[in-house]
């Protein structure tokens, strides 16, 4: 009996009875932080289970792979620099990193100015004369203008002279030297003046002063103004939409044409005269009757080729169309002479044209039995149903409407209680 204690792991007693051992008791895993449930459940299930698990600590490698990189540090410093836009010399300062050894200002690149041209006495006397301009005021606008790159209010507001003079007059001055003196120089062979833009720049004062009026007339407009010209501005483009759209239909190939050339065609041969037609709708109407166009990519071709090829625009209508042209005895390819082939573009367009009409007068008159239909239709269901039926018997229900219609004089009692009761 013992042997079967030691067997089932019951601890034996004085007093024989056996107990129990004690359960081992489970070590409790710990989630780590920032683990998800699942995929700490599956590495619970694998440890109970006794396999080897994903370690949970992370591992560091040791044959320098993974290092981590140290940056080194810049530091700044308060440097001075020169500065290339500027010609007085001044030396500013600011703060730069210790590795940058550069002594030139960055921004400089970006100082971009005017050049403007210069002249000398010679120059001026022989060329530059003007019986307004003295060559102290010239030599003082140029001034100005190199120093101020060409910024005229400014330039404007700076000039100094016996007689003011405004801002056109200064640019006409300006210009003028400017056109006279590189024409003197490429008179003389110069090459960098003959190339020179302002070369065949010629000022106008005249308008340049009706432009600034203009935008002083723009600046002091009133809000009912500025909308009004919006609204003319929108109909003008309608207008101009309009306009386009008339000029792609009247051109050659578009629908307008095609209709204007079937008319003067029907019209000439008697057909028609001249009325207007049920045409509008018809698909191949656009080019209809044009010529065929020229082979421009070959100097010679068949005369074959300039034999049309038109169809009705819709297949349900091919047979229709080629029915026609049978009966009317048309060959697939008569003798391409000058005049076969116009005939035959001709009628073969015209047969285009009736197939599609009749197609048309079919639809039309389908559509019309409809509406007859339905017409006769409401008819009978008017019909049918009781006209007058007044409430009063005899005489005043059965012709209450009819005593109305004939009572020239007060009438009968009849007609009198219908209208009293319509009332």
């Amino acid at each position: 009996m013992s042997d079967v204690k030691d067997i089932l792991g019951l601890s034996r007693d004085p007093d024989g009875k056996a107990k129990a051992a004690p359960r081992a008791k489970k070590v409790q895993m710990k989630k780590p932080e920032g683990m998800s449930r699942e995929v700490f459940a599956l590495l619970q299930q694998e440890a109970e289970a006794g396999r080897a698990t994903v370690p949970l600590a992370p591992t560091v490698r040791d044959d320098g792979l993974l290092k981590e990189k140290r940056s080194r540090m810049v530091g700044w410093e308060w440097q001075s620099f020169n500065n290339g836009g500027r010609a007085d010399g001044l030396r500013l300062s600011h703060w730069k990193k210790n590795n940058d050894k550069s002594t030139e200002y960055t921004f400089a690149r970006f100082n971009k100015t005017v050049k403007v041209l210069s002249y000398t006495d010679d120059e001026y006397a022989r060329h530059l004369v003007h019986p307004a301009w003295n060559k102290a005021e010239s030599d003082q606008l140029f001034e100005l203008c190199r120093r101020f790159d060409l910024r005229w209010p400014v330039i404007h507001d700076r000039f100094v002279s016996a007689t003011p003079k405004p801002m056109e007059q200064l640019k006409e001055r300006y210009y003028g030297i400017c056109n006279q003196l590189l024409a003197a120089r490429a008179e003389a062979g110069e090459a960098e003046a003959a190339g020179h833009p302002l070369l065949k720049y010629k000022f106008d004062p005249r308008q340049e002063r009706e432009r600034k009026a203009e935008f002083e007339r723009l600046y002091h407009r009133s809000a009912q103004e500025v909308r009004d010209e919006v609204q003319r501005l929108e109909q003008a483009k309608a207008l101009e939409a309009k306009l386009k759209l008339q000029k792609k239909l009247a051109k050659p190939g578009g629908r307008a044409s095609g209709l204007a050339a079937l008319r003067a065609s029907l019209s000439a041969q008697g057909f028609g005269g001249g009325d207007d037609l049920a045409v509008n709708g018809l698909p191949s109407l656009a080019g209809l009757l044009d010529e065929p166009k020229k082979h421009r990519s070959q100097k010679l071709w068949l005369r074959s080729k300039d034999f049309s090829a038109k169809r009705p625009a819709s297949e349900k209508l091919y047979a229709a169309f080629e029915q026609r042209m049978t009966e009317l005895n048309v060959p697939l390819r008569p003798f391409p002479t000058e005049r076969s082939v116009m005939l035959y573009n001709q009628c073969r367009a015209h047969v285009v044209l009736l197939t599609e009409l009749e197609a048309k007068l079919k639809k039309l008159e389908y559509d019309r039995s409809l509406l007859e239909a339905r017409k006769q239709q409401a008819i009978s269901g008017m019909a049918a149903t009781p006209v007058g039926g007044g409430v009063g018997g005899g005489g005043g229900g059965g012709g209450g409407a009819g005593h109305k219609r004939a009572r020239p004089d007060g009438g009968h009692h009849g007609g009198g209680s219908h209208k009293r009761s319509h009332h």
